[in-house]
């Protein structure tokens, strides 16, 4: 594919420490009238968007006394009023506070008070079972429904009365709350001030999750550098992405939510991934783009009516969070190009620390098998364990410093940017803890968690390096080696998932010449094990943490 002469039509203007709310009013007043988003079959144009942002905004600045300082909680999934909800938050200096919307209530309770949240919105349906922790906070709650922006006038959708009475006061609903404000405004904050424009909590796959702050500048200027590898829209509220991934992961809300709309494409928000359903939206819809993770993907080439000509219409898709192996790579071109899409599969990576977004392939110079370049003003290096640079093509842990890092770690008493190193210059860096090598044309190769190495007699065994091995074989859908023991020693344990029932014996053989045949001795897995099906973290990694815990020593 050919580099486009205009990346993305949000390129228009560089970040600036402006509010993420008025910088999306600067990119996109130069589209005048044009649809943001839809639900179900209702079209919703910019002009509306807008005036539901100023509605909520007056709310939450009149009504509850919000502004400057303060944190609200957005625990819903992704859908147009956690959009709404952000930008309104947004525009009067108030933080969001991202929260899964499955977490159990305790957990909820916690990332609360940990942030001081002075109130919550979430669905109805989700009411009773959290109402007890939103009494004990004693803040206010705001009501939306799924139905909402799926009916022309959005007063006419009804919160569900059975979960009104599981409330205390005080409560808002979200139609009442758009109806009485309408036509309201209030001043927004001048610029950025600093600011954190988000909280968003670490769903990362090694321990408890932290609350990450993020910048107005640092979301403006990822939006602005996603630009830079990115296919342009080019028909304004026509050109259509799906925006399956959580908002309450930075991936979804960056990539998904920010990016799309502050170039202009018109937005489908997925509340939760279902492959039938993503299928229709992208025969009713003139779909350019999607991002997801590899198991999205897998689910998409096994769904019936993916493999259609209204796949022509793609010209990107996007990947990360997790390996994608040579059977997903080849199965998604072999039925793009079948229905005349040159579309690119571009796998990226990054980290919440630095939203989310960190290295991707750009779709003119996609180089399979890596997760790209660092984005616009994004800088790598691979360090070794006593912190210095590696040479091109050594193995060592992946650090990265530009305008998208975090502000620091929320803590209570630790300094304000707890969890980012300084150099001996100065520079500060996030130190991802993940392993990785850089060629000389700057692609890095991800080889896996820092704490997933497997040390074998004082060798390093890198348990992706042998499940890119096993995917190959025809009888596996999908595997994962962990750290396992036996009689008291460090051993590979490896975990597969057959594509279906067969000689577990004949299965065990093939996979143990291939890896003998391909890799040193201290790779060659001494346990194998067949599971249906692996364990997953919320964000759909494989969890191999869980997997861990078969071993017999804990």
């Amino acid at each position: 594919m050919a580099e486009p002469l205009v990346k993305c039509n949000s390129r228009e203007y560089p970040p600036t420490d402006i509010s993420c709310w008025a910088y999306y009013l600067r990119n996109t007043a130069q589209y005048g009238e044009y649809n943001v988003f839809k639900h179900g079959s209702v079209d919703h144009p910019r002009s509306e968007f807008i005036a539901h942002v100023e509605a909520l905004a007056s709310f939450f600045s009149r009504e509850l006394g919000l502004g400057i300082g303060d944190v609200y909680t957005v625990f819903m999934p992704t859908n147009a009023e956690s959009m709404i909800c952000f930008m309104a938050l947004n525009k009067i200096g108030v933080t969001v506070n991202f929260v899964h919307p499955l977490l159990p209530p305790e957990m909820v309770d916690d990332l609360m008070e940990t942030t001081g949240s002075k109130g919550i919105v979430l669905l109805d349906m989700f009411a009773p079972k959290y109402a007890a922790v939103i009494k004990k906070r004693g803040v206010p709650a705001l009501l939306c429904n799924p139905r909402e922006y799926a009916y022309p006038d959005v007063t006419m959708c009804e919160i569900d009365p059975n979960s009104l009475r599981t409330m205390s006061d005080p409560v808002y609903l979200y139609p009442t709350v758009i109806k009485k404000y309408l036509g309201s405004k209030v001043d927004s904050i001048d610029e950025g001030l600093g600011l954190i424009a988000s909280y968003m909590n670490g769903g990362g796959t090694t321990g408890k999750s932290k609350t990450i702050k993020l910048s107005n500048l640092a979301f403006n200027n990822v939006v602005y550098m996603l630009g830079g590898s990115n296919v342009p829209c080019e028909r304004v509220g026509v050109d259509t992405e799906l925006c399956t991934m959580p908002f309450f992961h930075a991936f979804g809300f960056c990539a998904g939510g920010l990016s799309a709309i502050n170039k202009g494409s018109k937005v489908i928000f997925i509340s939760k991934f279902d492959p039938e359903q993503f299928v229709r939206l992208m025969k009713e819809n003139h779909v350019i783009e999607f991002n997801g993770v590899p198991n999205m993907y897998k689910k998409l080439l096994k769904t019936p009516g993916f493999d259609d000509p209204v796949l022509g219409n793609v010209k990107v898709m996007y990947s990360g969070g997790d390996y994608v192996s040579p059977q997903l790579l080849e199965g998604i071109y072999s039925v793009m190009r079948k229905n005349g899409s040159q579309a690119e599969f571009c796998a990226g990576y990054g980290l919440t620390e630095c939203c989310a977004v960190c290295s991707v392939n750009p779709p003119w110079a996609n180089k399979p098998g890596t997760i790209g370049r660092p984005i616009d003003w994004l800088r790598f290096e691979i360090w070794d364990d006593d912190n210095n640079p590696l040479p091109v093509g050594e193995t060592g842990q992946i650090v990265i410093t530009g305008p998208t890092m975090m502000e620091g770690y929320l803590t209570k008493n630790g300094p304000r940017d707890a969890g980012i190193y300084k150099d001996k210059f100065g520079t500060r860096w996030i130190l991802t803890g993940d392993l990785g090598k850089m060629d000389e044309d700057g692609y890095v190769t991800f080889i896996g968690r820092q704490k997933r190495v497997i040390i074998i007699s004082g060798y390093n065994v890198y348990p992706v390096d042998i499940e890119m091995l096993t995917d190959t074989l025809d009888f596996v859908r999908e595997s994962c080696a962990v750290q396992g023991y036996l009689d008291g020693k460090p051993i590979v344990r490896l975990f597969v998932v057959p594509e279906k029932p067969g000689d577990e014996e004949e299965y065990k053989a093939k996979i143990l010449k291939l890896v003998s045949d391909n890799l040193s001795v201290f790779n060659v897995p001494k346990d194998i094990r067949f599971i249906d099906e692996f364990p997953r973290t919320r964000l759909q990694k494989v969890d191999f943490m869980a997997l861990s815990e078969f071993s017999p020593e804990g």
